[in-house]
C-alpha cells in the first residue's frame, strides 16, 4: 500500500498528467484553475517550487505557492509548441517521492522534437506538499532525496 506522501503526489500528478499537453494547461485558464484548486488542496499555501538546472549551469530557480508552480513552469516551457511529461517510476522514501519521468516537446522554432529524462522530489509533511524539486538530472534528485550517497 503506498505511503500518504505517495498517495498525495499521485493525486497531483494525476491531474497534471490528464491534461494532455502542460503548454496548454499552462495557457489555459479552466485546466489551470483545475491545477491551482489541486495544489490548494494538497499543498501548503507558500510550498516551494524548485527548479535545478544542470550541474554545468549550476543555476537553481526557486519560486513558492500555486502561482510559482504556473510561473516556473510557464518559464520552463516557453520555447515549446507542445510539451509531455510521462511518470515512469514512483519512489517512496518516507516524506520524500521521487518521481521518475520522461519528457518530450517539440519546439517553437524549428519545430524539433525533444526527450530527456528528468525527476522531482516532492517532500510531503503531514498530508501537505511542503515542497518540490524538479531536476533535469535523475542521480541528482535521488540524492536530493537522501536515497545515495
Amino acid at each position: 500500500m503506498p505511503s500518504e506522501a505517495v498517495r498525495v503526489v499521485e493525486r497531483i500528478q494525476e491531474v497534471l498528467l490528464t491534461l494532455e499537453d502542460v503548454v496548454v494547461t499552462l495557457n489555459d485558464p479552466e485546466a489551470g484553475e483545475l491545477v491551482r484548486q489541486t495544489l490548494m488542496e494538497l499543498a501548503e499555501p507558500d510550498f516551494e517550487v524548485v527548479m535545478v538546472g544542470p550541474k554545468y549551469l549550476g543555476q537553481t530557480i526557486e519560486l513558492s505557492g500555486a502561482d510559482g508552480f504556473r510561473e516556473a513552469w510557464i518559464d520552463w516551457t516557453s520555447p515549446f509548441s507542445s510539451y509531455h511529461i510521462d511518470v515512469e517510476e514512483m519512489i517512496d522514501a518516507g516524506d520524500r517521492v521521487v518521481s521518475l519521468v520522461a519528457m518530450s516537446g517539440r519546439t517553437k522554432t524549428g519545430g524539433v522534437d525533444v526527450e530527456a529524462a528528468a525527476a522531482a522530489v516532492w517532500t510531503v509533511v503531514d498530508g501537505r506538499l511542503q515542497r518540490v524539486e524538479f531536476h533535469l538530472d535523475r542521480e541528482s534528485a535521488i540524492r536530493a532525496a537522501g536515497l545515495s550517497n
